[in-house]
């Protein structure tokens, strides 16, 4: 419950620069003095900032929108693309949620390319509109503006399909915690994707290790293989292959 709490604290908060306790206490329904006691955790976890009276959220904590992020590490992430491609065979079934790497995977499709793709990401669904081959299927959900994604609104629907591969993105990855995400709101989206495939990729850059996030999306035992850049910190990325991960570096 304590969990979900600091999740949705920091939810309001991604919306709003500044709230006021007040203001808090109003969205979450429940008393100022649990808001404070949630704010203090969450301001000694690095996640926000309390001052007189009102909660702004740390600037690691803060989530950047699509475009930003999508110019950020740009060759890292068409190397980590062009990595992922080799675990694609024609006529796979695929699994791919939203972020900005993932999205380069899908523009590295060659455009006689043939599979099938499970996607939450409406910009992968928009760029693979001229590729005649490819059969794309999006979820039933709503709408998460920052992330140009949908959040699938009934994951138990899922189970009713298989993948070959799922290539998933992350806020940020901990060993030997797994991947995380800033709140609820994807998480739930993000393992039933992972959940339908027989094997699970991430995909991410090496300004995602280690960084501070709340919420556990996808966990360390059910990641099969870890494509980063070749800038990922050495410590953790043999921590991870000593869990028995297959980690490449590009």
């Amino acid at each position: 419950m304590k969990k979900k709490k600091h999740s949705q604290i920091i939810e309001l908060l991604e919306n709003k620069n500044v709230m006021s306790i007040r203001e808090l206490a109003e969205q979450l329904n429940c008393t100022e003095m649990t808001v404070r006691r949630n704010l203090d955790e969450l301001q000694e976890m690095n996640f926000v900032k309390r001052e007189r009276g009102f909660a702004t959220l740390q600037s690691l904590a803060r989530p950047t929108e699509y475009l930003e992020q999508s110019a950020e590490h740009v060759s890292e992430k068409k190397a980590i693309a062009q990595a992922a491609m080799n675990y694609i065979k024609e006529d796979d079934v695929i699994c791919l949620d939203s972020g900005t790497t993932t999205q380069q995977l899908v523009l590295a499709f060659p455009k006689d390319f043939s599979l099938s793709l499970i996607t939450t990401s409406l910009e992968a669904a928009i760029a693979l509109a001229e590729h005649k081959n490819i059969q794309v299927m999006l979820p039933g959900g709503q709408m998460h503006h920052r992330n140009r994604s949908i959040l699938i609104e009934n994951p138990e629907e899922m189970k009713r399909f298989s993948a070959d591969v799922a290539f998933l993105s992350c806020r940020s990855l901990r060993i030997p915690g797994g991947a995380y995400e800033h709140s609820q709101a994807l998480t739930a989206t993000k393992k039933a994707l992972a959940s339908i495939a027989a094997k699970r990729i991430l995909l991410l850059d090496h300004s995602k290790w280690g960084v501070s996030s709340l919420c556990s999306s996808i966990r360390l035992e059910e990641i099969d293989v870890i494509i980063t850049d070749s800038a990922a910190p050495s410590d953790p990325v043999e921590e991870a292959r000593a869990h028995g991960i297959e980690v490449v570096l590009v």
